[in-house]
């Protein structure tokens, strides 16, 4: 029974990771930064941080009019970690913007960035005990969105999210391979 469990979770990590790793978190943008840079801090991992600007379709799909922060670890192989912030997609905007003030508007949308992580190291044990640790120093679960107007009745988008983090954790940390025994 474990290997088939083994199985299935190697084939979801297969095809909801594949060599991009991008999903939300639960929090906002400059808490995941400062858990994120104290964690590569912790590690001892050379990075440096530039602004991005959001493109046409994060601005549109996200609503994400702040910059987008990009991380970059150079070593021991290069790899980005952009990290947007997110309000509410389209029709939640829209629907938010006819029923509430802007301030209740901005406060009920707050809280969610988008992660993105590419390109995965072939190794990826370093990177996967680098994401435990920025997991450990949230105050919340970074798949936590329920409360969120745009995951609010997306339960399978939120189980998803949630599978997408969890994957840092099956990752045996000494190998990088996924781990059999979570």
């Amino acid at each position: 029974m474990n290997a088939q469990r083994s199985l299935v979770r190697r084939f979801v990590d297969t095809v909801l990771v594949g060599n991009r790793w991008r999903t939300f978190c639960g929090c906002s943008q400059a808490t995941l930064l400062e858990a994120l840079t104290e964690a590569l801090e912790d590690h001892g991992l050379p990075f440096e941080i530039d602004d991005r600007s959001p493109s046409g379709t994060d601005r549109f799909l996200y609503g994400s009019d702040a910059d987008g922060v990009r991380v970059t670890i150079t070593e021991p192989s290069e790899t980005e970690l952009t990290v947007v912030p997110v309000t509410a997609d389209p029709v939640s905007r829209t629907v938010l913007s006819m029923a509430v003030r802007e301030d209740v508007r901005e406060r009920t949308t707050a809280g969610v960035c988008l992660v993105d992580v590419s390109p995965l190291p072939a190794d990826e044990g370093e990177l996967a005990a680098l994401m435990r640790t920025v997991m450990d120093r949230l105050e919340c679960d970074p798949w936590d969105l329920a409360d969120h107007p745009r995951f609010r009745l997306a339960v399978v988008q939120r189980y998803k999210i949630r599978a997408k983090w969890r994957y840092w954790s099956r990752l045996d940390a000494a190998g990088g391979s996924v781990s059999t025994s979570y």
